[in-house]
């Protein structure tokens, strides 16, 4: 098997030789932010401006500094080359340094990974189960991807556990929060509803894309909180579709084992919408 490439701290080196400090930040407390983006049309970042932004955001709140975009667009494209991908899953990943105490220290750089892999085949639909933990809205850290996410982690290993593919958070208010790794859309009474930034979910890349085309294409649209309870109530022809980077948009085909119609009318009209825009990212 051939020892993938990988950029870290401004250098190309294979996957095994690839090095962190053993007392850096990142690796002892999970002191980091994360992205994750994908290429399209021979190699072309996705919305790579608006990731680094975001990426740039989480990072202000941890005290951390990140790479010029100009510099991770060259990584990208060397990762690419190097490896010999074309549509790609780009991952970027920022830790705090090495040093003691809580404060970091001025001369205790952070490491900046990013690394590129094959993309795998995305389900025609999901099926979704709700966890059995909640989000806190007033943590910190919601609304970025830091890096210390085994909650996701555990929350997905239940899914999958119960025969499902991604699991839902709540937040400690009982509204509707977010997927595991993804952003999550209700469609009902001929609108599109999604839990509001307040609920404690991440700002989503292909969140922000979605509303943006349900505005462009005359789609009712609102953002906010949902009730734990609406999730339950039958409505006739309510569609859920979930989002993230990698996926677009997915149908889900069920929620806590009942059977949803996927994808319908709405979604099936926000994918067409989403596909001509990945036609027209890489032209």
């Amino acid at each position: 098997m051939t020892d993938p490439v990988v950029w870290l701290n401004g250098a190309m080196l294979a996957q095994s030789s690839a090095r962190i400090d053993p007392l850096s930040q990142g690796l002892l407390y999970g002191l980091g932010v994360y992205d994750t983006l994908r290429t399209v049309n021979g190699g072309h970042p996705l919305e790579l401006e608006r990731h680094h932004l975001r990426l740039s955001e989480g990072a202000d709140r941890l005290r951390l500094t990140v790479p010029a975009l100009v510099e991770v667009a060259n990584a990208i494209a060397a990762l690419l080359s190097a490896n010999r991908l074309s549509d790609a899953r780009i991952r970027l990943t920022l830790t705090a340094g090495a040093y003691a105490g809580m404060q970091p220290a001025g001369d205790a750089p952070g490491d900046c990974l990013i690394t590129a892999a094959g993309l795998a085949p995305v389900k025609p639909a999901a099926s979704l189960v709700i966890a059995p933990w909640k989000r806190n809205p007033e943590s910190p850290l919601a609304g970025i991807k830091f890096s210390a996410c085994a909650e996701n982690v555990l929350a997905q290993r239940f899914a999958l556990t119960a025969g499902a593919d991604e699991a839902l958070f709540l937040n400690t208010r009982d509204e509707l929060c977010e997927g595991a790794f993804s952003n999550v859309f209700i469609v009902e009474h001929g609108g599109v509803r999604t839990p509001p930034l307040s609920s404690g979910c991440l700002p989503g890349i292909t969140r922000e894309t979605v509303i943006r085309l349900c505005h462009a294409h005359g789609i009712p649209f609102q953002e906010c909180a949902i009730p734990a309870g609406a999730l339950t109530t039958e409505v006739s022809g309510r569609e859920i579709f979930v989002t993230s980077s990698i996926r677009g948009i997915q149908p889900v085909d069920r929620l806590n084992g009942v059977p949803l119609h996927a994808p319908g009318a709405i979604t099936r009209r926000l994918m067409d919408h989403y596909a001509a825009g990945l036609d027209q990212a890489g032209k």
